[in-house]
């Protein structure tokens, strides 16, 4: 908990829909996590957070630990990014 963490992206839903499977996040409350996560079995984690303007019948407000490979999350945002068109420049 005393590393510095990165943005990756901020998505709308459907994209997050598309790289994160909502059975691998666990809700962990509505404020940033100050220990260390029990239970986590990744070196590095993947924190998903949902403010409550964007929460839905699937999604609640707060903090998500993802319970997945983060280098497959960074690799699903690369798929992502690179299905995106091209903005054409003139």
């Amino acid at each position: 908990m005393q590393n510095h963490g990165i943005l990756q992206a901020v998505l709308p839903w459907e994209d997050c829909e598309r790289v994160i499977d909502r059975a691998s996040a666990i809700r962990l409350g509505d404020e940033f996590p100050s220990r260390p996560i029990h239970g986590c079995a990744h070196a590095t984690l993947a924190i998903l957070y949902v403010h409550p303007e964007e929460a839905n019948e699937n999604w609640f407000a707060g903090f998500y630990h993802i319970d997945a490979d983060v280098m497959e999350i960074h690799d699903g945002l690369v798929t992502l990014k690179e299905s995106r068109p091209r903005a054409v420049q003139g």
